[in-house]
């Protein structure tokens, strides 16, 4: 590993990434790859947790073809320096800021979307001009073979490689000294990439998750919310980042919601769950023994079983949950809906604020205003009014936990910029020279100074 990260810094410092017509043809190349070798990315992930097709195009690599697209139609506007404004001490100087690429970076991707959660930072790590070294995970192991194979055998290793493994490489990777690392997954891990990380001074972005809270209030569309919940609940059979984990829906509303939610789970999932596209099974016996442990039949008012030899959980709704209830401790990560009462909204919100900041905190109300101003307030990596799930896929914007939950932005722009430096250039002509710097330091200078130089302008070039 070491051999192969320094093939990738010498790569790198010669200069070889750098024009933006070779960062482009690398990003068409791995679009057309994507696109002629679907059907085998699509069989693989069907190996590893039966994903549909529909699903695998939908949410794996339909956002990577829009991140590639997005990143060719707009690197050069995002590479362009920008004027910034310059201060009377530096004048007449001028003051650029350029965009540069970190040089070899490290990106470590997740089971549960293992190719839009890979490539999404791959492809902005190269639309900055950097090296990539990509550890896809090893619970999805065919989808990890499948990637090593299509991007190893069509790359040069230099530019861009898939290095395999588990644990074990995963460690001796973070060993080394990377110029970036993007990492996606649990926030136990992240603090273990971020301690390796920490021995070299390297720049790190987390993208974890969290126990995404959803409030439900007295004056939302009741048949809506119920609608919109049971699909970003069960949507990839609950394992993602950003599916909403806990819902508190006011006591006023409480029974009348659990019947819109009964009756959307059918409609949405079909009479038979189990052949659904939505759901593929959970990825493996572990998991699925974590979350029927999660599961409390007391307070089961819809599913609750599974099939253990199909590694099938039912689309599961527990109402009456309980902050000290097991499903209240974890981040779900599969189909269980945890409904929890609540009566006053500002003991709720008082509460929520407390806690470690999820993700994403999505707000079901007809009051916009309100509801803008708690998603101010409570502390959270992202919100969402009326609606869950899809500010992920608006790949304009940026997105990224805090906290817990995360640090670093990713997507778009947002994306280029975490895979980049941001250089600070000064130009100073010779023919002026600020006679302040030298001495004597007379005691005029010091009025001068508390009145007049600490203050900038924005000079005519700006």
């Amino acid at each position: 590993m070491n051999n192969l990260i320094q093939s990738q810094r010498e790569y790198f410092l010669q200069g070889n990434t750098l024009p933006l017509s070779v960062r482009k043809a690398t990003l068409r190349k791995l679009y057309r790859l994507l696109r002629e070798h679907e059907a085998e990315l699509a069989d693989a992930i069907y190996k590893d947790f039966k994903k549909s097709l529909y699903l695998t195009v939908q949410d794996e690599l339909s956002p990577a073809y829009g991140e590639i697209n997005g990143a060719i139609r707009r690197l050069r506007r995002w590479s362009r320096s920008k004027y910034r404004r310059t201060n009377l001490v530096n004048f007449y100087a001028r003051t650029r800021t350029v965009a540069v690429p970190y040089g070899v970076t490290l990106v470590i991707g997740p089971w549960n979307y293992p190719y839009m959660l890979s490539l999404v930072p791959v492809i902005s790590a190269i639309a900055a001009g950097n090296t990539v070294i990509l550890k896809p995970s090893e619970i999805t192991a065919h989808c990890s073979r499948t990637l090593a194979g299509l991007i190893n055998g069509n790359f040069p290793k230099e530019l861009l490689f898939v290095q395999e493994g588990g644990k074990v490489e995963t460690g001796a990777l973070l060993r080394e000294k990377f110029d970036k690392i993007f990492f996606t997954g649990s926030t136990h891990v992240g603090r273990i990439v971020l301690r390796a990380a920490a021995e070299h001074l390297t720049p790190v972005t987390l993208e974890l998750g969290g126990k995404n809270p959803v409030i439900v209030l007295p004056d939302c569309n009741l048949k809506m919310a119920a609608k919109r919940l049971c699909w970003g609940k069960f949507h990839n059979n609950g394992m993602a980042c950003v599916a909403p984990d806990r819902i508190y829906v006011h006591e006023s509303v409480r029974t009348r919601f659990l019947e819109e939610i009964k009756k959307n789970i059918p409609r949405i999932l079909g009479g038979t769950p189990r052949e659904s596209t939505m759901l593929p099974r959970m990825v493996n016996r572990n998991h699925f023994d974590r979350v029927m442990g999660l599961i409390d039949p007391t307070k089961t008012v819809y599913g609750g079983g599974g099939d253990p030899t199909d590694l099938y959980i039912e689309p599961t709704v527990m109402d009456g949950v309980a902050r000290e209830d097991p499903v209240m401790q974890e981040e779900i990560f599969g189909p269980l809906m945890a409904l929890i009462p609540f009566d006053d909204l500002e003991d709720l919100v008082h509460e929520l604020k407390r806690e470690p900041a999820p993700l994403m905190l999505y707000l079901f109300t007809g009051n916009v205003r309100g509801a803008r101003k708690l998603a101010r307030e409570i502390y959270s990596g992202g919100a969402m009014i009326n609606e869950v799930v899809l500010q992920f896929v608006n790949l304009d914007s940026p997105f990224g936990g805090v906290g817990e939950s995360g640090m670093g932005h990713c997507h778009g722009r947002a994306g280029f910029e975490s895979f980049s430096q941001i250089k600070t250039i000064m130009n100073k002509p010779n023919w002026f020279e600020l006679f302040l710097k030298y001495p004597p330091h007379r005691e005029f200078y010091l009025r001068i100074f508390r009145s007049f130089l600490g203050k900038s302008f924005r000079n005519f070039w700006n």
